[in-house]
């Protein structure tokens, strides 16, 4: 499938007309990348203090080094609950890989306290019982855990129709003309929510990270490889 040109939103209307006609491309958009990447498992963990370790982990490397990186964590403890009084000396040795241990090691530390001090255990069981912005909401009090960390949680560990937002998917929904140029970082979860059918979210989600490690990556995009080039604005000629 090649997603082709829409016909231009008729003037005049009070963006009821624009927000459908994105909305409409989302959903071509997804059904390319659907068709070309297969919605893929890129590692994320059912558990959903082991996704937010996993996403603190995921900060500012590579897909493979943080994975390999929560996997000897993970086989260092038998529980999360040993992160609490592990010295962060040893704490910052076993993910020294994943990059700036300095601080990942103490928000992880600090993280777990957390939970030890509001739950009496050191897990995120209780966000089984919490609507979606209760959850959000205690997420992102976690000491270092932003909206996009705690939206991971919430799609990948607790099936909630949300839509994190990182690096490719930013990049990949603002060249493609799904963002106003004046979105900012604080409000780009929203404006991608208010278009993005909750159906699709997480197949657009993954699917995006996908086609923004390999084709439309940051600097000299692989647009000829690209189905989307036809109705992409931002394509090299």
């Amino acid at each position: 499938m090649v997603l082709t040109a829409n016909r231009p939103a008729a003037a005049g209307v009070d963006g009821c007309r624009t927000r459908a006609s994105k909305t409409r491309r989302a959903e071509r958009v997804t059904r390319v990348l659907e068709d070309l990447h297969g919605t893929p498992d890129l590692g994320n963990k059912e558990d959903p203090l082991d996704e937010l370790v996993f996403i603190v982990l995921s900060q500012m490397t590579t897909s493979k080094s943080f994975g390999r990186v929560f996997d000897r964590l993970k086989r260092a403890v038998t529980s999360w609950d040993q992160l609490v009084d592990m010295p962060v000396r040893r704490l910052k040795s076993i993910i020294k890989d994943a990059g700036l241990s300095n601080q990942k090691a103490p928000k992880l530390k600090a993280i777990m306290r957390r939970l030890r001090a509001d739950f009496g255990v050191v897990n995120l069981d209780a966000l089984r019982g919490m609507d979606d912005q209760a959850a959000h909401e205690y997420l992102i009090s976690l000491p270092g855990v932003g909206t996009k960390s705690a939206k991971c949680v919430l799609m990948y560990s607790l099936g909630r129709d949300v839509l994190p937002v990182d690096t490719h998917v930013a990049r990949l929904t603002s060249r493609l003309g799904l963002l106003a140029s004046d979105t900012t970082t604080y409000s780009i979860h929203d404006a991608l929510e208010a278009i993005v059918p909750p159906s699709i979210r997480y197949s657009l989600h993954v699917n995006a990270i996908v086609h923004g490690r390999t084709v439309c990556v940051a600097t000299s995009p692989r647009c000829h490889q690209c189905p989307l080039k036809r109705a992409c604005p931002s394509r090299s000629l």
